[in-house]
């Protein structure tokens, strides 16, 4: 899944995978195309996953508009991926939506978890021809509600959303597989705000816009090596903490290393609160085996 974030006169697309672990991060100047050279985009963050886990596993790669043409659904189907990418709605878009609107023997089903503004929709699918390929278009239609922000598109009271995939009925029915995609949103928000708000990916300190993108690049680093220690090291109660407290709690630590019978000690303050979780943090570190 990816995201996009932009600071003044600069944007960049970060990848984002199941684990919450950032793959991959791209720079570029502030008026290119969220399009641009996302194909190859697709191609890098793919081989940041390991080899042995990519093999065995069915990787499904969900992209927002951005993502649709012909170029990314390529590259998704050359590494044998499923997919699921939200449309562009183009007059072609559009009138395969009226289409099936229209039709009496369009079969509607509850979308799921269709809570708050999303109460009431409802799922339909359709095939669909794009990019000399035979792919499901899964549409969702809202009920438009009082006070909302009318568009052109809206049609009988209803909102349409579309998304197209090569995932076969028989793998996963459509409501599910909606329901799967919408919910790309909420891990990348959560890493974006995160990364922003405690490792600095909100700045761009250097007027060199190749030392910005280290600086990105550092960043993201940062956001996935203190991910780690959360996941690896910290007992259950520290798993969801931020990077902040990860750093008042663990990292910024007023301790002082000794040495004594050529042995090296941390020596810990009395009143530090978090000694068992730093000592069993340490423990566990040390017991990972040495590949990971």
């Amino acid at each position: 899944m990816s995201s996009q974030l932009r600071t003044p006169g600069r944007h960049f697309r970060h990848s984002q995978g199941e684990t919450g672990d950032v793959l991959a991060v791209r720079a570029r100047g502030g008026k290119a195309s969220p399009r641009r050279k996302l194909a190859s985009f697709v191609d890098e963050c793919v081989l940041a996953i390991p080899g042995p886990w990519r093999s065995s596993r069915q990787l499904w790669i969900r992209i927002d508009s951005a993502g649709y043409s012909r170029a990314v659904i390529d590259a998704t189907i050359s590494h044998n991926a499923a997919f699921s990418i939200t449309c562009v709605k183009d007059k072609k878009v559009r009138e395969t939506i009226y289409a099936l609107q229209a039709n009496p023997g369009t079969t509607w089903v509850p979308a799921l978890g269709a809570d708050g503004e999303l109460f009431g929709s409802e799922i339909a699918e359709t095939t669909y021809r794009f990019g000399e390929r035979t792919l499901r278009m899964i549409v969702r239609r809202q009920r438009v509600h009082a006070g909302d922000q009318l568009s052109f598109e809206d049609l009988d009271g209803w909102r349409f959303h579309t998304i197209v995939t090569n995932v076969a009925p028989v793998l996963c029915d459509a409501a599910s597989l909606e329901h799967h995609h919408r919910l790309r949103g909420g891990a990348p928000e959560e890493a974006i705000r995160q990364l922003k708000e405690d490792f600095g990916l909100c700045h761009a300190p250097l007027e060199n816009f190749f030392g910005n993108w280290c600086w990105w690049l550092a960043s993201a680093l940062s956001y996935n090596v203190a991910r780690w220690v959360r996941v690896l090291s910290l007992p259950e109660a520290f798993r969801t903490c931020h990077g902040k407290r990860l750093r008042l709690c663990f990292f910024n630590v007023a301790a002082r290393v000794t040495r004594s019978a050529r042995r090296l000690h941390l020596r810990l303050p009395r009143a530090y609160g978090y000694a068992n979780a730093f000592i069993t943090a340490i423990e566990r570190l040390r017991a990972l085996p040495a590949f990971a």
